[in-house]
């Protein structure tokens, strides 16, 4: 009994390391030169040490985007203020910030790049990926918040304004920070994006609801 906790804990350490440094490689090579020989050099597991636990290099890699994805989706309902005595101008502008601030990051730029890269892949595993990881999605705190608040509207629509209010806090920013490398947003000018955005989602409630 004892022997096999210490190999469980191993086979867990083992695959940690796997991932980790998969993950640094992936963020600064990207995913096409990213060999599986280079993450067993550098992690030093091995082919089958890989095979066994992601079934190969595409495993490896969405496992990794699990993690991340669940890391920030943890993150942003952490952070985020969302309380019943708030306006909700306040509970998105605190979502926002979390959210906007996660997007202007090195790091999530060099993983949407691998991102956009695998889109045409004929295996549809970023499809299936998407699928099987909505639960995790941001978008699921702010349906949350929607439901919450005393009219129909946005009750009835939470999942299309969520996801609309996500869309606008991300783009254009987002998308020409990984195809065309410009610049992230500071600290200010990210302030300054969401009470604009918040500002501009509100106002298109006006007339269907009876926030001002």
């Amino acid at each position: 009994m004892k022997s096999n906790k210490t190999v469980s804990k191993k086979s867990l350490t083992r695959k940690s390391k796997i991932k980790k440094i998969a993950s640094e490689l992936f963020l600064s090579n990207g995913f096409q030169e990213t060999s599986l020989k280079d993450i067993v050099k550098i992690s030093g597991g091995s082919y089958s040490n890989i095979y066994e636990s992601f079934r190969g290099k595409e495993g490896l890699f969405f496992e990794i985007l699990d993690d991340i994805c669940q890391e920030h989706f943890k993150l942003i309902a952490s952070q985020t203020k969302i309380l019943e005595n708030q306006s909700l101008k306040e509970n998105l502008i605190s979502f926002g910030i979390t959210f906007t601030n996660i997007y202007n990051n090195n790091r999530i730029v060099a993983l949407g790049k691998m991102i956009f890269s695998l889109v045409y892949d004929k295996k549809n595993i970023l499809q299936n990926w998407i699928s099987n990881n909505q639960q995790y999605f941001a978008y699921n705190i702010l349906i949350d918040l929607f439901k919450k608040e005393k009219n129909e509207f946005l009750q009835q629509n939470s999942l299309k304004l969520a996801i609309t209010f996500c869309a606008m806090l991300k783009e254009p920013y987002y998308t020409l920070n990984v195809l065309a490398n410009s610049s992230l947003m500071n600290k200010k000018e990210q302030q300054e994006h969401v009470e604009f955005i918040v500002d501009l989602f509100l106002n298109g409630l006006v007339n269907k609801t009876s926030i001002s």
